[in-house]
């Protein structure tokens, strides 16, 4: 056996108490949460230098902003802008005013509007011929949108969805993409 050392008395007369170790179990939890405040602050890192700097992201949307409008119209952007140069007419689509029975609310809705269309210049003509063609098929398919329209469609400020709706059937039915753009002049609707 192993000698015992030999117990010396405190001033105070009581012998210190040994100091248990931490428990197992807590040195595993705070050595898991360090590794992974360690994982989050090396993503953190590598994620702030892969960021781009203020100049970067500036040089990046002046590039964007000049880039070819051409390639704009391809993906679908500005469907209402032209590229420079090209001359547009304005031509008159109609006055319009519809009733659409609300049947969840119990409603009806009395819209009223003058919509007018935009189309190149050189297009003009052979728009307007047949728009002559077909103008009771057009005057049904903008009626039939508005009614089917969403109240929610009607209410939006720039009534976006309905225009691209309206442009879309109009070009179906002269069966030409010549309609650049849909305008809603003096529009009201009235919920009764």
């Amino acid at each position: 056996m192993a000698p015992e050392a030999p117990v010396t008395p405190n001033a105070s007369g009581i012998e210190p108490a040994e100091v248990a170790p931490p428990p197992r179990g807590l040195i595993a939890k705070i050595k898991v949460l360090a590794f992974i405040v360690v994982v989050i602050a090396v993503e953190c890192l590598v994620a702030y230098l892969y960021m781009p700097s203020a100049a970067d992201t500036a040089a990046m949307a002046g590039a964007a902003a000049t880039s070819d409008p051409a390639e704009a119209t391809k993906t679908g952007d500005a469907s209402e802008e032209q590229p420079p140069g090209v001359q547009q007419a304005e031509v008159d689509l109609g006055e319009f005013s519809v009733t659409a029975y609300q049947p969840v609310s119990n409603t009806t809705l009395r819209i009223d509007f003058h919509l007018y269309g935009t189309v190149a210049a050189e297009d003009e003509s052979e728009f307007l011929k047949r728009m002559q063609d077909n103008l009771h098929r057009f005057r049904e398919q903008v009626i039939v949108t508005v009614r089917s329209a969403e109240l929610t469609d009607l209410t939006d400020a720039g009534l976006g969805l309905l225009k691209r709706r309206i442009q879309e059937k109009a070009n179906q039915t002269i069966g030409k993409p010549l309609l650049r753009a849909v305008v809603f002049s003096d529009f009201s609707f009235i919920e009764q």
